[in-house]
């Protein structure tokens, strides 16, 4: 089995992605479970309820606790960026350029004129997953800015780890994907000549099939003939 597929400029571009994926995924994992947001304490440690620690809205119709929505997004994208994770590992590790060339996956996807691009669904995940984070982290920030505007010293490496993880999701993901699509060939022409020569094949194969088939028939007819001709 082939591990990594770097002979041609669609498998280095998959796995750079992959890699970036990867490392912002994992900064991200390391800093919702850490506590080193802030002097120390983090996205679950219980901080002084204060009239920052709740935000109403203009009629005053509602309450919301910001620590608690902080929290609701860091698990969310902290279990997206754990699948997204093992996506990458297994388009840098697993993948290669001839998996997509299978018959099942290139018959249904030139059936809706469309081909498999693992890069596009590693954008489309990613960039998701580095957006919830983003709305945890701007939520942190906001809600401690002053503490921030005081002593931005006092930030920690979970919060630094956390920015570099949307960083590189939201920012250096997006654009390696710009650079693939300005490099990289497309590939559903070699997938349609691939399809076409499959059916060719097929179809080869089928009219021998049929006429070997046929050919027996007549045999056997003959034969039959020939004993009932010879019969008293």
């Amino acid at each position: 089995m082939k591990w990594l597929d770097l002979g041609n400029s669609i498998g280095r571009f998959r796995f750079a992605e992959s890699c970036v994926g990867l490392t912002g995924c994992l900064s991200i994992c390391y800093a919702v479970w850490t506590p080193c947001w802030l002097a120390n304490r983090g996205l679950w440690t219980d901080w002084n309820i204060s009239e920052q620690d709740q935000t109403r809205d203009d009629s005053n119709s509602a309450v919301y606790n910001v620590p608690e929505t902080q929290r609701f997004f860091a698990v969310i994208s902290f279990l997206m960026a754990l699948s997204c994770g093992a996506l990458c590992l297994i388009f840098a590790l697993c993948w290669t350029s001839d998996t997509v060339h299978s018959y099942s996956n290139t018959r249904s996807l030139l059936m809706v004129g469309q081909a498999l691009y693992p890069t596009t669904l590693l954008l489309f995940t990613l960039a998701s997953t580095g957006l919830l984070f983003l709305l945890c982290w701007s939520l942190f920030t906001y809600h401690h800015r002053e503490e921030i505007r005081r002593d931005i010293a006092s930030l920690g490496s979970s919060y630094w780890l956390g920015a570099v993880g949307w960083v590189l999701l939201l920012i250096i993901q997006p654009t390696v994907f710009l650079a693939e699509q300005c490099v990289v060939p497309d590939i559903l022409p070699d997938l349609e000549n691939s399809i076409e020569t499959w059916r060719r094949a097929s179809l080869q194969k089928r009219t021998f099939s049929e006429g070997c088939h046929r050919g027996n028939y007549k045999v056997d007819d003959i034969a039959g003939l020939r004993r009932y001709m010879s019969e008293p």
